[in-house]
């Protein structure tokens, strides 16, 4: 046996595979924008997010986050609704006017009263209601970014 053919085994529980196997371009992470004044909120999500593999920024009300997504290409954004500033409606709105297209999670504490119809004129892909869970998170993030996956 020609000991410069053999290849280490891989280790049994598959954690550190490399090798032919893997690209050899780097794979894009999905961009997140958060955006909510209470700052538990923000890291909390920022972090689940993060562990979750995705590229994720973070903006303390509707203002910051309209300049982020003014200046940076974003993949999906989440945002409370009852922020300083510029509430998360209000950045719904602006974003749809300006043409964006990406998706948006609306999670709120208190839902707004906008109808039904607002909400399919604004494009919002998933509400939630806080507190939330991760696996409600990661599912609604998961299911906004779906069709982009296609």
């Amino acid at each position: 046996m020609n000991p410069a053919t053999l290849l280490p085994a891989p280790p049994r529980d598959g954690s550190c595979i490399t090798g032919p196997s893997e690209p050899s371009v780097a794979i894009r992470k999905w961009r997140i924008l958060v955006a909510d004044d209470e700052e538990g909120i923000r890291c909390l999500s920022s972090l689940i997010l993060a562990g979750g593999g995705f590229d994720v920024n973070v903006s303390a009300d509707g203002e910051q986050a309209w300049d982020a997504l003014s200046h940076a290409q974003y993949d999906l954004l989440i945002t409370d609704n009852d922020m300083p500033r510029l509430t998360g409606m209000k950045l719904i709105e602006r974003i749809r006017q300006a043409g964006m297209q990406l998706p948006v999670i609306l999670a709120s504490g208190s839902l707004p009263t906008a109808s039904a119809i607002e909400h399919l004129q604004l494009q919002i892909s998933e509400v939630l209601l806080k507190p939330f869970t991760t696996p409600e998170l990661m599912t609604a993030v998961r299911l906004a970014l779906l069709p982009s996956a296609l």
